[in-house]
């Protein structure tokens, strides 16, 4: 069940993968290393102001879709969120903007920060509508709808920096206008099924004390990740940050990918598997889930960080170096804080304790500062990243064990024995591949990829790692079955 909900939400996966690596790629070209660093951000500002005001929204939506559905009134749930999305929205952006205008800053960084703000205020109207069809399975709407809007504001934020005077700005313009395009396709889609629904504002009350904990969590999660960005910013200079995001994005930006693509797929299952089937079958999905995580991004993991080096080409030359030191650290810590965001974190959502979920980021957060404070002046670059390791570590232990007392969290641990020992073995195997000095990155990347992921695939099938050999000899007969059936 969790690989056919998978392969719906490839277009949203592919779509992902164009634009994350493709910003990288282009923007770390074409545009030097204190925009690119200026761009950062701006980006994580962006970020965080979008999750203190409206993620509880879509949290929300998502959560209490199915309870909705089964209680007949969807109609007023649909039409409470989107009427409060766009109060808050207006009372934000106006709140926004004014502060802007009052900052202490340059009338560039105003621009940015104009074009980045507006984007959000709209991408939220356009979220709440991809976290209904993702509530409702409707895969293909929502597959559409976030391709669209990803690959639309990507190009058109490309042309922005090439063909005007916006540079870094030129991608928060897009975005606006991307968002905005798919919200004029989506919105008369969704006002057809709150027709006739009215604003419940004990509803608005339940979803605001469900989802603020939820926001204030992704917060101090985003603040974890990203404020090293700041003190990189004030220790070392604008330059370095960008250096610092370049690597920072390609290699997590590699994971990330993969976790979004089944926590899309999984979550609305889990949700809609607790409301109907009960708890039990609930957990037995969740343990398969954790085991998908692992069996997917580990080894996703090792073979980004066997191939560093040559992988780093992909970033431009002012923020190479920098990238191909950072890459084969920061996948680890990416799998590390994947699991905390995309399986640890449900206990807390599907346990009804959202509330909890701050309180296990605030620790985590403020080691994090400290040790950059304590690790740059020491180590330069790589000082954030020993720090984001081990705050990382100290966060997975301590959501796990606040996670446990609120919902029974399965442990994957054979999974995750499993998936090292085959993750061992192809790493083996690819650093004993004989690769000739001077070969084309690209062709090096290939052939260790092509050997490390067939090395992989055959321990992790001998070992039954996650269950996949039992997956591929169910499809197996599936097939099977299908040409017997129609002979």
């Amino acid at each position: 069940m969790v690989w056919k909900q998978m392969m719906g939400y490839i277009p949203v996966n592919l779509a992902n993968i164009l634009v994350s690596f493709g910003s990288i790629l282009i923007l770390t070209r074409v545009l030097d290393a204190a925009e690119y660093g200026r761009y950062a951000l701006v980006f994580v500002a962006l970020q965080m102001a979008h999750t203190l005001l409206f993620t509880w929204m879509e949290a929300a939506m998502e959560r209490f879709h199915a309870r909705a559905e089964r209680e007949g009134n969807l109609r007023d749930h649909l039409y409470t969120l989107y009427r409060t999305a766009v109060t808050v929205c207006l009372a934000g952006l106006l709140l926004f903007m004014v502060a802007i205008y009052l900052a202490p800053i340059g009338n560039d960084m105003k621009t940015i920060l104009a074009f980045a703000l507006a984007s959000t205020a709209v991408q939220t109207l356009v979220r709440m509508g991809m976290e209904a069809h993702k509530a409702a399975n409707r895969i293909t709407r929502y597959s559409i709808s976030y391709s669209a809007q990803m690959t639309i504001s990507f190009t058109i934020g490309i042309l922005l920096i090439v063909l005007t005077p916006l540079r870094e700005a030129g991608p928060f313009a897009g975005l606006l206008i991307g968002n905005l395009l798919v919200l004029c396709f989506d919105l008369p889609f969704m006002l057809k099924r709150m027709k006739g629904g009215t604003y419940q504002p004990d509803k608005t009350k339940a979803y605001l004390l469900y989802g603020l904990p939820i926001c204030f969590s992704l917060l101090l999660e985003y603040a974890l990740s990203t404020s090293d960005r700041f003190v990189i910013a004030a220790m070392l200079g604008e330059a370095d940050v960008g250096r610092y995001s370049a690597g920072y994005g390609l290699a997590n930006r590699s994971i990330d990918v993969l976790f979004v693509w089944i926590g899309l797929a999984v979550t609305p299952m889990l949700v809609r598997t607790l409301e109907t089937a009960g708890e039990a079958e609930c957990i037995e999905q969740l343990k398969h889930y954790g085991a998908t995580l692992l069996l997917v991004t580990m080894p996703a993991a090792v073979g980004l960080g066997l191939v560093a080096q040559p992988a780093s080409v992909l970033l431009g030359e002012p923020v190479r170096e920098a990238g191909a030191q950072i890459i084969p650290w920061i996948v680890g810590a990416g799998v590390v804080n994947g699991m905390i965001s995309y399986y640890i974190q449900r206990a807390f959502m599907l346990g009804g304790k959202t509330k909890m979920l701050p309180i296990t980021m605030i620790a985590p957060m403020v080691l994090n500062l400290g040790l950059n404070i304590v690790m740059l002046p020491k180590f330069g670059l790589m000082g954030a990243v020993y720090a984001t390791i081990i705050s990382y570590g100290f966060g997975l232990v301590l959501a796990f064990i606040v996670a446990r007392r609120y919902f029974p969290l399965p442990v994957p641990i054979e999974a995750f024995l499993k998936t090292s020992f085959a993750c061992a073995v192809m790493a083996g195997v690819v650093m004993a591949v004989p690769v000739p000095e001077g070969i084309n990155p690209f062709v090096e990347i290939g052939i260790k990829g092509i050997v490390g992921a067939s090395v992989y695939a055959l321990v992790a099938f001998a070992t039954n790692a996650a269950d996949c050999r039992t997956l591929v000899s169910a499809l197996a007969a599936r097939l099977k079955a299908n040409k017997t059936a129609e002979v």
